[in-house]
């Protein structure tokens, strides 16, 4: 299925964001909103393209936790058109670029570590049904991990905190910001820009 889901939330924020270059730096200002007019959704918002967004999550497992999502509704991976699966295949190496250079920056290249997860149905962990990967930045480990450690280190589990807003803003922005520099810098900017 595709289209728009009125009660999906990740929907509603792409009804809330419309789609912008990647090197816009405040999409909350764009035209067709004000800043008196906040989004019918927030979000902290890095990518907005006319098939995919990406944000960051609300719930994250650790810093930089980011939403890769198709624009369009699609419950699960197997749904996707070959269009949306192009486009957010495109993007998610971009945004894994983007939140690790953001988050370690260029010198750390070769010790960057990050999972990128995408869960299909109940069964599989699925929360919101709509498609969405999750780029999850794996900060280095202190010591070895114990037993109860290591659930963290593999899955996440009973690690997830709300997103401190006033965090999250300063974050989102960085993201952009980054996400900006990389698109100047691609060979094909033009593929970029949908």
């Amino acid at each position: 299925m595709s289209s728009h889901s009125p009660s999906c939330p990740f929907c509603n924020i792409a009804a809330s964001y419309p789609p912008l270059p990647p090197t816009t730096s405040s999409p909350q200002n764009e035209p067709g909103q004000t800043a008196d007019e906040p989004p019918q959704t927030q979000a902290f918002l890095i990518l907005s393209t006319k098939y995919v967004l990406a944000f960051l999550d609300i719930m994250p497992l650790t810093r930089g936790h980011v939403l890769v999502v198709t624009r369009d509704h699609y419950e699960k991976l197997g749904d996707m058109d070959v269009r949306a699966s192009r486009e957010i295949g495109q993007w998610l190496p971009i945004m894994s670029r983007v939140v690790m250079r953001t988050l370690y920056g260029d010198d750390m290249d070769s010790d960057w570590h990050w999972n990128v997860v995408q869960n299909n149905g109940i069964r599989a962990a699925q929360q919101v049904p709509h498609v969405h990967f999750h780029i999850i930045p794996r900060p280095p480990l202190d010591a070895a991990p114990s037993k109860g450690k290591s659930s963290w280190v593999m899955f996440g589990r009973g690690q997830r905190d709300d997103l401190d807003e006033d965090e999250a803003e300063d974050l989102a922005q960085q993201l952009r910001a980054e996400l900006g520099r990389e698109s100047a810098s691609a060979t094909d900017e033009t593929d970029l820009r949908r």
